[in-house]
């Protein structure tokens, strides 16, 4: 067992806290944690992951060329490997993504 201290682990590339391959040494799992402000857009980017996106707080539109919806406080979305979105935080949001690599391949 390994404890984060989350607020230690802030990715500019990304806006992001993330525990990742860094701080567990594997590439088998991952955990994001986000804030975005309302009116703040985001890209959400799979890159061949698995990926979980759960709305702790607020109120957010995830979309793309096919499909826009409204997600709201602790919904969830699956987003499958070969997918991108636009997230928008319609107000003031906190979310987490679990992740996990379907393939092998590096960062």
């Amino acid at each position: 067992m390994k404890l984060f201290n989350i607020r230690e682990l802030y990715k500019e590339k990304y806006k992001e806290y993330i525990v990742g391959s860094e701080e567990i040494k594997k590439h088998s799992v991952y955990l994001v944690y986000g804030e975005a402000s309302s009116g703040e857009t985001r890209e959400m980017i799979t890159a061949g992951h698995d990926e979980i996106l759960f709305l702790l707080s607020g109120e957010a539109r995830l979309e793309n060329e096919d499909m826009k919806i409204t997600l709201e406080k602790e919904q969830a979305v699956y987003m499958s490997p070969d997918e991108a979105f636009m997230f928008t935080a319609l107000s003031d949001c906190i979310y987490l993504v679990a992740g996990t690599h379907t393939a092998q391949h590096e960062h």
